[in-house]
């Protein structure tokens, strides 16, 4: 399937040093390669199109079942889109335009790891956007953007097209948001940074209410405290990682039987 290029020059409101930070710890990409397949977000919410980028990624991760498909592309999907702007909100207290009509997915080819399969992603504009005004009032913005207007409605597609369980894909979401505020507070911040990110990650996994994911009520609030510091424990749904070709049972995935 052929698909137009893109590459983003639009590198306003970051420094250097952010948008090194930013590559080296996300699959973000300020710039890519033409000769990359780089696949707009926005034409999966088209269904043909859909079913057969989801046959494309059974083919790299090594699975012919769609409902694992979607679960391996979400699991990448949202881990290059939160690590990026969960960093910037949360670390530099800016933002990218982070809306699904501005992402684009770029496929990474590694013929010498089949099956690992990882893509980064770029944006059609990558401006960074510095916080503005009241921060609890910003956030929420944010955060809104980022699962109302990007994350959910990925999901849902997804979930319609494939039959995958949304409760899992949130899931999938919900246990890289964890790991990742575990991760960043473990790192040596000042205190000030230290306690935005916990606050940060209490108001994704608690406070935040359904209209900033798009949905009832918060997805994360019922699972958070499986994930919290590092002690994770057993996953409420299969991510279906060990339907792939070479893939085994996660560390906490419920269909290990208990010691």
């Amino acid at each position: 399937m052929a698909y137009p290029q893109h590459n983003t020059h639009n590198l306003i409101g970051w420094s250097l040093s952010e948008q090194t930070d930013i590559e080296k710890r996300s699959s973000f990409k300020f710039h890519f390669s033409n000769e990359k397949a780089a696949v707009p977000a926005s034409l999966l919410l088209d269904s043909s199109r859909m079913l057969s980028y989801m046959e494309t990624v059974g083919d790299k991760i090594g699975s012919k079942e769609q409902r694992v498909s979607a679960s391996m592309f979400f699991k990448r999907y949202v881990f290059c889109i939160l690590t990026s702007s969960l960093y910037a909100m949360s670390m530099l207290n800016k933002q990218f335009d982070i809306r699904l009509e501005n992402v684009v997915i770029i496929d990474e080819e590694d013929d010498e790891k089949k099956h690992s399969w990882l893509p980064s992603f770029s944006l059609q504009n990558s401006e960074g956007m510095p916080m503005a005004g009241n921060r609890e009032h910003w956030r929420s913005s944010v955060v809104e953007t980022l699962f109302a207007k990007n994350i959910s409605v990925m999901l849902n597609h997804l979930s319609s097209c494939t039959k995958a369980s949304k409760a899992m894909l949130w899931e999938n979401a919900l246990i890289y948001i964890s790991w990742l505020y575990n991760t960043w507070k473990d790192e040596n911040h000042p205190p000030e940074i230290l306690e935005r990110l916990e606050d940060d990650y209490r108001f994704l996994v608690k406070r935040a209410e359904g209209f900033h994911f798009g949905t009832a009520s918060n997805p994360f609030s019922k699972l958070a405290m499986r994930y919290e510091a590092h002690q994770f424990q057993q996953r409420k749904t299969c991510c279906l990682y060990y339907r792939t070709d070479g893939g085994t049972c996660c560390t906490t995935c419920p269909l290990k039987k208990a010691d």
